[in-house]
């Protein structure tokens, strides 16, 4: 699906108790997801699973902090400071 200029590719992770879990990456991410699930039993399965969702969560809280960092940065700039409405002065 892609190729390595298009962007990220899908993976399937096959994980012992749960259904397929797609994972999009690139060619690399995905050769290294396969190397490690190639010989999976059901404990390392549960753990890559939590490592996994850590992972996720951690990127949800850090997108989360760079949104409010670009809106704070965006409510300091000049160009969203109140101005009272009126006639511009001349030049």
């Amino acid at each position: 699906m892609g190729s390595a200029r298009s962007g990220p590719r899908k993976h399937e992770l096959k994980l012992p108790t749960v259904d397929p879990v797609n994972v999009y990456a690139g060619e690399k991410v995905g050769k290294a997801l396969e190397d490690v699930t190639e010989d999976m039993d059901l404990y390392h399965g549960v753990k890559l699973a939590q490592v996994l969702e850590a992972v996720y969560e951690q990127g949800r809280k850090d997108g989360r902090r760079q949104v409010f960092e670009g809106v704070n940065a965006l409510s300091n700039s000049e160009e969203l400071t109140y101005r009272n409405p009126g006639r511009p002065p001349k030049k």
